[in-house]
């Protein structure tokens, strides 16, 4: 074995000491709570349980998921950051938790400062879909009529700073185009008045409009990720489509309350580490249409931030309180 070979077996050797030696000190010996901010059947909430199911059998204890929804997860957020700094309650949270902090600068929690990132689970990216009768069949038609017509050109979300919204937003800015949002209660009714027809496009869930694209209800325009959907492989990135850098999709990891102690944090990252390296976890999510994220907690913590940032120059650019 060369000198590298060598290296690397030490630190195998000593991380699972490390880790014997917290789990023979009791950790876990009750059940673990995850904490999801969104109600349930939902893409976080179907994650949530997913893990939470992993994690369970091997940990040797419950990791039950609970689910308290309001305000966009900053309730969640918050009852997470308040519980007890001893490493049984994690919040899964999603890209929200980055908007809330551009849209909410007053709200007390603090991604860095109350919370901390422990690991990231996946993301997944929209679809750009839109009416045949709307006579575009790709981004550059799309721009081109949505430049032509300000506030003419009309797409559907689910609320205000939703992944949605912000795809929409963040392409008026790229774009220089001035979309109409429509905000909707929920995905079913927003894609209802799609195929309707009585708004133009949307920033989708790919699973969810699977079917109307492939019978040809609906026109797949472009994917808002960095790379292309395994499920729409024929369908370009807006990134590729002329707008290098476009990045806006649905992410999902753990976190917990700042101040949990060393042993524990590590126990629990490792064991998601492990759940993720599980092809069945990874053929799970991959039916949900979510990529596992392979980030270390540092890289996941700094991608969170970016986030934070992206978000606020989102929020900038449009008027909350006038929508």
């Amino acid at each position: 074995m060369n000198r590298a070979g060598l290296i690397a077996a030490a630190l195998a050797v000593v991380a699972s000491a490390a880790l014997s030696a917290a789990l023979a000190a009791g950790f876990p010996d009750r059940p673990i709570k995850f904490i999801n901010g969104f109600g349930a059947g939902g893409p976080t909430d179907i994650i949530a349980r997913l893990l939470a199911d992993r994690l369970s059998g091997d940990l040797g204890q419950n990791v039950v998921v609970e689910n308290i929804s309001g305000a966009s997860g900053n309730i969640a957020t918050q009852a997470v950051a308040g519980a007890d700094a001893d490493g049984y309650t994690y919040l899964v949270g999603a890209n929200p938790l980055a908007v809330n902090e551009a849209l909410s600068p007053d709200f007390p929690v603090k991604f860095g400062s109350d919370l901390a990132a422990i690991a990231a689970i996946g993301a997944t990216a929209n679809v750009l879909v839109v009416r045949p009768s709307l006579n575009v069949r790709t981004l550059a038609e799309f721009v081109a009529l949505a430049r032509a017509k300000p506030n003419g050109v009309s797409y559907a979300t689910v609320g205000i700073g939703s992944a949605s919204h912000l795809a929409g937003v963040a392409l008026d800015l790229r774009a220089g185009t001035k979309m109409l949002a429509v905000d909707y209660r929920g995905g079913g009714d927003a894609l209802k008045d799609l195929l309707g027809g009585s708004v133009d496009a949307r920033f989708a869930s790919i699973p969810t409009v699977l079917g109307a694209v492939h019978d040809g209800s609906l026109i797949a325009v472009a994917t808002t990720g960095p790379q292309r959907s395994a499920f729409l492989p024929d369908v370009p990135t807006i990134a590729e489509s002329g707008f290098p850098g476009y990045d806006v999709r649905l992410w999902v990891g753990v976190f917990a309350r700042n101040g949990i102690p060393a042993e524990p944090q590590k126990i629990i990252e490792q064991a998601i580490a492990r759940a993720m390296a599980s092809d069945d976890t990874v053929t799970a999510l991959a039916r949900q249409g979510i990529t596992p994220l392979a980030m270390s907690r540092a890289e996941f913590s700094a991608f969170v931030t970016q986030e934070i940032a992206r978000a606020k120059t989102l929020v900038a650019a449009f008027k909350p309180d006038e929508r």
